[in-house]
């Protein structure tokens, strides 16, 4: 799974690449005004062992009326939904162009992101993720097009390597015991998506009990959410945990930047 940045529809996302925003709200900033220009920053990784993390980064910009913009900080209280899982593919595309290369310093690494034509965007290179180490900073900077989008520089906390504990598949009426290394810091926030076939002669893992959480390191899964998922065909069963975190500044009062970074772990479900 991996989280969003900002989009203002499907073809702009770095949150078309999670089911963030389509299967809950109230996660996004109230406080941002109605603009016009907005910069999108997605740092999507995976742990490689508990203390480093490798990762992708794109950087989008494109124009809108007013969007919802995705904020770790405000996902401090546990809830679950139920959602269907979106299997489409998702590629992100931008809209403009702000300046050459955008540049990125993650602990001792830095990178100039180039811009595609194609996809209109900026990115790391294909099949070359970065590492970074818990405890490092982003740093990202935007040399700006002045008829686009304004030079700036933003910065986020990377989200530390997920540390999840065996699961144990719960009795009927009792609820599933999640527990992961939590950060207990509020500017950081879980996703749980516990993934199952229903019906289950589905041939793949269609639904999913969707919960947004704190980063505490423990959270039951209610017992009324998981009824269709103790019967579903064990081989299609999955539970994604993913930390995420974000950062936004506003240049001017038509401009947001706005960045988000994420990591996750699928843990195996007996």
């Amino acid at each position: 799974m991996r989280v969003p940045s900002l989009l203002s529809s499907r073809t702009l996302s770095f949150l078309s690449t999670s089911v963030l925003l389509a299967a809950c709200g109230g996660l996004s900033d109230p406080g941002i005004p109605e603009t016009n220009r907005y910069g999108a920053i997605n740092i999507a990784a995976s742990g490689v062992s508990p203390t480093s993390a490798r990762a992708d980064a794109t950087v989008i910009f494109f124009e809108a009326i007013t969007i919802a913009v995705p904020n770790s900080s405000l996902q401090q209280s546990d809830n679950c939904v139920f959602s269907t899982v979106d299997t489409l593919p998702q590629i992100t595309r931008g809209q403009n162009r702000a300046g050459e290369t955008v540049s990125l310093t993650a602990g001792s690494t830095t990178l100039q992101l180039a811009y595609s034509d194609t996809l209109k965007r900026y990115a790391t290179v294909a099949g070359q993720p970065f590492s970074y180490n818990t405890g490092d900073m982003a740093q990202i900077g935007i040399p700006g097009n002045a008829t686009v989008f304004p030079a700036q520089n933003i910065s986020v906390k990377l989200a530390e390597p997920i540390l999840p504990q065996p699961i144990a598949v719960p009795a009927a009426g009792a609820p599933m015991q999640v527990r992961w290394n939590g950060t207990n810091d509020n500017s950081a926030a879980i996703i749980l998506a516990l993934r199952y076939a229903d019906p289950t002669s589905s041939t793949y893992a269609n639904r999913q009990v969707y919960c947004e959480v704190k980063d505490d390191g423990s959270f039951d899964i209610p017992a009324n959410g998981i009824t269709s998922f103790l019967i579903s065909p064990s081989h299609l069963r999955s539970l994604t945990i993913t930390r995420w975190r974000t950062n936004e500044v506003m240049p001017d009062s038509k401009t947001v930047l706005h960045i988000v970074t994420s990591v996750d772990s699928t843990v195996a479900i007996p």
